[in-house]
């Protein structure tokens, strides 16, 4: 039994998907559910994000004031007791970080670094920092953003990875490479995994933009992953989005997969997951499970 997806992004600090709700049973469950699947790594998205963090701060606004809503620390623990691999993602202000404001993100980011050692630092299944600062080339100072961040990881922590994973956006995948080539020149230095979104064109285009990208992260010895985003991009906008097809699924894990050292998604517990507030979600598990438990 070999299923091809083997980490999943966890979103609960959300904006554009609806919160399930769950109980740390619930969670606990959902866990066993990816452990059923092959899933042993787990990326917090996001620690902080406008005035929510995913656990009880001293330092930043938040609504959970107690230890019984600390969710990252649940998460990390739930891991190590499975023995899956958690990348614990870093504070972000707001989608564009107030126009690129690189000083400012900086400095918060030194702060909730800090904090999260101090708090989850001796928990095993804390592996990783996820930088949740996504974008498709040079904007925003993000090679400010993704050097120092980095920086400050490694010099907290050095035995853990960094992983970022932007997504590509109007250039062709030849002047992607090429942006991309620059931007990991200025800031790849501690930038261990690059996990490209493969959302952003037709799957078929797609191809061509890995195609393109693989070399330039093994040049800049950064692993390349894909991130197989289980969101359909192409129904109506709505402000919500829903579980993809299938059979789309199973084409992008089909001609992607190969060019990448790992195969994560975003996001199985409400995209994948038999108890997601979708039930198009408990379908497509069935049909994941039906199609590659087989195999």
């Amino acid at each position: 039994m070999k299923f091809p997806i083997t980490g999943t992004f966890i979103d609960d600090v959300t904006y554009d998907i609806p919160s399930q709700n769950w109980s740390d049973e619930q969670w606990a469950k959902d866990l066993d559910y990816m452990k059923g699947v092959g899933i042993d790594t787990l990326i917090l998205i996001r620690g902080g994000f406008y005035n929510r963090t995913n656990y009880v701060s001293k330092i930043f606004p938040t609504y959970r004031t107690e230890e019984s809503d600390d969710f990252a620390g649940m998460i990390l623990k739930k891991a190590a007791e499975r023995n899956m691999k958690v990348f614990v993602g870093m504070y972000i202000s707001n989608l564009t970080w107030n126009d690129g404001d690189a000083e400012t993100e900086i400095k918060q980011n030194k702060l909730f670094v800090k904090e999260i050692v101090e708090k989850y630092g001796d928990i095993p299944s804390f592996y990783g920092w996820y930088i949740p600062h996504e974008v498709g080339n040079n904007i925003l100072n993000i090679t400010d953003i993704f050097s120092a961040l980095s920086d400050m990881c490694k010099e907290k922590t050095p035995d853990k990875k960094v992983m970022i994973s932007p997504f590509f956006y109007e250039l062709s995948p030849k002047e992607s490479a090429a942006e991309w080539d620059d931007i990991f020149n200025k800031s790849g230095k501690n930038i261990d995994i690059c996990s490209f979104q493969d959302g952003s064109f037709g799957v078929d285009l797609m191809k061509e933009y890995y195609e393109n990208i693989r070399p330039i992260c093994k040049k800049h010895g950064i692993e390349f992953w894909q991130n197989a985003e289980a969101i359909e991009r192409d129904l109506p906008k709505t402000g919500v989005y829903y579980p993809i097809s299938f059979e789309l699924l199973k084409r992008k894990i089909e001609l992607l997969s190969p060019y990448a050292e790992k195969t994560i998604m975003f996001e199985f517990s409400h995209f994948l997951s038999p108890q997601s507030t979708y039930p198009a979600a408990r379908n497509l598990y069935a049909r994941y499970v039906d199609y590659y438990g087989k195999k």
